[in-house]
Parts: structure tokens; sequence; C-alpha cells
């Protein structure tokens, strides 16, 4: 399933900024470089910079491997995140909800390839 985004929900992920900025304070309290941390982890500064901007999201791998690099335990992430509520998560209103497409009920094979390409092209731009 999908759901086709708008300009209100395109954009740096809270959730993301959030871990970027714990990311950033632990390196500089560490001292380390971005390419210390990067050669650290098997990644470029760049990515540890995206990172911490919260342009880029950290996998779960990453994010273990940053928490042995750094000695903190995962958790230390999380810590006293904001609520959904304060992130602005909603539920979609009805309108928006239908919306959400399955690929299955797409009947027309052109159609159905298409979207497909569409939706791995967008999913290539994060």
């Amino acid at each position: 399933m999908f759901v086709i985004m708008d300009e209100s929900t395109i954009g740096k992920n809270p959730i993301d900024a959030a871990l970027g900025e714990r990311l950033r304070g632990l390196r500089e309290t560490r001292r380390l470089s971005l390419a210390d941390l990067g050669r650290a982890i098997g990644t470029s500064y760049q990515q540890v910079r995206n990172y911490e901007a919260g342009q880029n999201r950290i996998s779960a791998a990453t994010l273990y491997r940053l928490s042995q690099t750094l000695d903190v335990e995962i958790s230390y992430f999380f810590k006293d995140l904001p609520t959904n509520a304060a992130l602005g998560s909603r539920v979609p209103s009805a309108n928006e909800a239908t919306r959400w497409v399955s690929l299955e009920q797409i009947d027309n094979p052109e159609v159905r390839r298409h979207m497909l390409g569409l939706l791995d092209a967008l999913a290539r731009r994060d």
C-alpha cells in the first residue's frame, strides 16, 4: 500500500531531526570529527552530516553501530522524545484515507508498472 503525498507531508521528519541532534551532541562530546565517526561506522562524513541534519534516516543497523561506537545504549537516542501529539501526528481524515491505494487494486498492468516506477523514484529522493 502507499499514500499519495502532498507538500504538507514532505520534509524533515521530527524524529529524524531529534535523533540527528542527539547524534551531533554525542559526537561533539566525544570530540570526534564527522570523518572519524563515519570511518568508525563504515560510512562517509557526508552521510554522518546528513544524519545529524535529519536529512537522512538512520537505519537500525547504523543506529546499533553508532551506539557501540559512542558507548551509549540505543535507548539514549529515543529518551524524552516528544509525543505523537507534539509532533503533529494525526489520523488521516476520511477524505484523505480514500487516497490510500493498493497496487493490486490497479487492473491495468501498464498503469501498475508506471505507479511502481513513480514510487521507486520517490523512494530514491530520501
